[in-house]
């Protein structure tokens, strides 16, 4: 099965989704994201 990324819209297999979630006002929002793009969403987390 394949997703498509969040961030980059390219489409990644099951096993290399991350799925992460970011809060949007007052309700949390799921989304996919590939493992490149996850690891920058870590970086930017990080700080």
């Amino acid at each position: 099965m394949t997703h498509q990324c969040f961030y980059c819209s390219d489409v990644t297999e099951e096993k290399k989704i991350h799925v992460v979630t970011f809060q949007v006002t007052d309700t949390d929002r799921n989304e996919m994201l590939c493992d490149e793009c996850y690891q920058e969403w870590l970086q930017g987390i990080k700080g």
